[in-house]
């Protein structure tokens, strides 16, 4: 699954430009700052609606919980978007996110360089 930020204040435009000049490095990102926003992008390995691969993931909050990262948000279709707590590592390469949706299904993605989830 592929997600890009989807950019509308000029303070998202900053990040960028840093993110894009310097790389993602775990010690160099504060997932508080570069993750909250509309993620929109394609599924692209589908096994149930195959007609349908536009996903949206909102991440409304990222705070510190018991020396772990977490993130509040909502992931889903444009035609519907379900509540979801997302864990958040910061070590090792990038920034990860895992979740497990409402069916069971696990998700992970990576956050890369020019605000990219992948």
């Amino acid at each position: 699954m592929r997600l890009r930020m989807r950019t509308g204040a000029a303070r998202w435009l900053a990040v960028v430009m840093v993110l894009s000049v310097v790389g993602v490095s775990r010690a160099q990102v504060d997932p508080a700052k570069v993750l909250v926003g509309t993620w929109e992008g394609e599924q692209e390995y589908l096994v149930i609606s195959a007609d349908n691969p536009r996903r949206i993931l909102v991440i409304e909050s990222v705070n510190q919980v018991d020396g772990k990262w977490v993130a509040n948000g909502r992931y889903g279709t444009p035609g519907g978007l379900v509540r979801v707590k997302i864990a958040v590592e910061t070590g090792g390469k990038g920034v990860d996110l895992s979740w497990t949706g409402p069916t069971g299904n696990q998700f992970q993605l990576n956050l890369l360089r020019d605000k990219h989830l992948n």
